[in-house]
């Protein structure tokens, strides 16, 4: 009777910890981590990475001292979609990493209005395109206003959409402020570097219930006053094609803080790797 007894009690107490810790903001966490490593995962298999031989080795935000981004960087698909969007058949693989988690709250910093990361996002946009070369023009220059093309389907279709926002209702505003050709990134020379400001439609809203995107960004709250406020940002990008391969390869961060931007520049895409297979 006394072992059965010990027994009862042991289970009682490992399920009360379970409760208590499902109950808990850690559990949005450790939810987020263990679905998007595996969903990540089926993605890169599958990736313009894969098939092409193309290694894009970008540090999560583990390798940094502050608790600013998420510690691992995501890859996703969406050839269809993106198709569909820019009127030509293309494959699209991003590569993308968001604020931190608030591990008070259980959410990312992502809907935190506050925060230099509110709806910023860092990474790399890997586009091929079947007929022509993505977001550059025929001289092989940069064109600006295909490129913004990746990021705007990026924010409305893939994020903010999940949301509740559809983009005919949001705002996305960009304007190149600097340019410079040939610069040398990620281990190889003849990058094109870009700084642009945007506004763009916020990610703070009102608690949807249920949708996919919370598994991996944690719930809001429901006490936005503005849902999809405006909010201006600086942006950054690296462009680069890769004739062999044929495909466009962008480097990025958009950043709400320009000083989160400045560091993520530093930490972040200055050690960056881009190899070929």
């Amino acid at each position: 009777m006394k072992k059965r007894k010990k027994r009862w009690l042991i289970l009682g107490a490992t399920a009360a910890a379970l409760l208590i810790f499902c109950l808990s903001p850690l559990f949005p966490y450790a939810c987020s981590l263990a679905v998007m490593k595996v969903y990540s995962g089926m993605n890169e298999r599958e990736s313009l990475m894969a098939d092409t031989g193309l290694e894009i080795r970008m540090p999560g935000g583990g390798a940094t001292k502050e608790r600013d981004w998420y510690p691992f960087v995501m890859t996703f698909n969406d050839d269809r979609g993106f198709s569909r969007y820019c009127g030509q058949k293309s494959r699209l693989t991003i590569l993308y990493n968001f604020g931190a988690f608030d591990l008070s709250r259980g959410v990312s910093l992502l809907y935190d209005e506050e925060s230099p990361y509110y709806s910023s996002f860092y990474g790399a946009y890997l586009v091929q395109q079947e007929n022509g070369i993505f977001g550059f023009t025929s001289s092989g220059g940069v064109d600006p206003e295909q490129l913004q093309l990746v990021p705007r389907y990026d924010f409305f279709h893939l994020v903010l959409n999940d949301f509740g926002l559809q983009e005919s209702d949001g705002q996305f505003t960009w304007q190149v402020t600097g340019q410079e050709s040939n610069v040398t990134q990620a281990g190889l020379e003849g990058w094109t570097r870009l700084e642009a400001d945007l506004e763009v439609s916020g990610a703070n809203h009102n608690d949807q219930g249920f949708v996919t995107s919370y598994l991996q960004y944690g719930r809001p709250g429901k006490d936005c006053s503005q849902p999809f406020a405006p909010v201006k940002m600086k942006g950054l990008i690296y462009a680069r094609y890769f004739p062999e391969e044929n495909v466009s390869v962008f480097l990025y961060a958009l950043c709400a803080g320009p000083e989160a931007l400045e560091q993520c520049d530093r930490e972040i895409l200055a050690k960056t790797v881009v190899e070929r297979g």
